[in-house]
């Protein structure tokens, strides 16, 4: 979340930035999100994946070791570094498209919300609540798309990863078993309560250091004004 969350803003800012520095048109605000996220949520993937090779591990085969610790530990003895990211192609298909799906949904379900009740965003007790609303439909979209992905890598680290299961095994195996969207029910109440979590507290952050539900939109209003006044010539003299 640290990664993803703070990556996808960096990011955002930057490109803004960027193009306005080159002097060209800025593109749709809901394109620059999704970019954003999709670049972000990529590099979260590769930090993300040794941590849930671990996670599932110890799910799968609870006697493989006394913790965390020891399963991280036996698994880079006996399988290799390796074994924590050899994941990651698979996780980077999950990834991209969740995190892509989670904050477009949730940037567009916020900005209805927020349209039509203005008020939201000078009360903070609202404000919240629109982002929990948000996160719970950004949470739930998220799920059903990386579902299939998720199944995948929890088949693959069930067992050694000297095994021969590739992904494309792994894939074809739950679809033969129509197993893609086994345990979608539990992913959606996770995920959503995790992104509902997420974006309200990311959110409080923001408004308690001042900074309006509405700052990017009027950020990227002020920056289109100046391309159009420099397209136009209309410099200051």
């Amino acid at each position: 979340g640290a990664v993803l969350y703070a990556m996808t803003e960096y990011i955002r800012r930057l490109l803004v930035s960027t193009i306005i520095d080159q002097g060209q048109q800025l593109p749709p605000e809901a394109l620059i999100i999704v970019t954003s996220a999709g670049i972000a949520s990529a590099m979260a993937a590769v930090v993300f994946c040794p941590f849930e090779a671990v996670r599932i591990r110890s799910v799968a085969q609870p006697d493989f070791a006394k913790n965390e610790i020891g399963v991280l530990r036996r698994m880079v003895n006996e399988e290799g570094w390796d074994s924590l990211t050899d994941a990651i192609p698979v996780f980077l298909v999950k990834q991209v498209p969740y995190a892509m799906v989670k904050f477009t949904i949730f940037d567009l379900s916020t900005e209805y919300l927020l349209t039509t009740y203005p008020s939201a965003q000078e009360n903070l007790a609202l404000s919240l609540g629109i982002s929990l609303i948000g996160g719970v439909l950004g949470g739930i979209s998220a799920a059903i798309v990386s579902n299939p992905a998720d199944a995948v890598i929890s088949e693959l680290k069930k067992g050694s990863s000297s095994s021969d299961l590739s992904p494309i095994g792994a894939f074809q195996t739950l679809w033969e078993r129509s197993a893609l969207f086994k345990g979608l029910q539990l992913r959606m109440a996770f995920y959503s309560f995790a992104a509902a979590l997420q974006f309200s507290v990311f959110d409080g952050i923001r408004y308690a250091l001042g900074i309006g539900a509405d700052d990017l939109r009027l950020y990227f209003d002020v920056l289109g004004e100046v391309v159009q006044t420099k397209g136009g010539g209309g410099g200051i003299a």
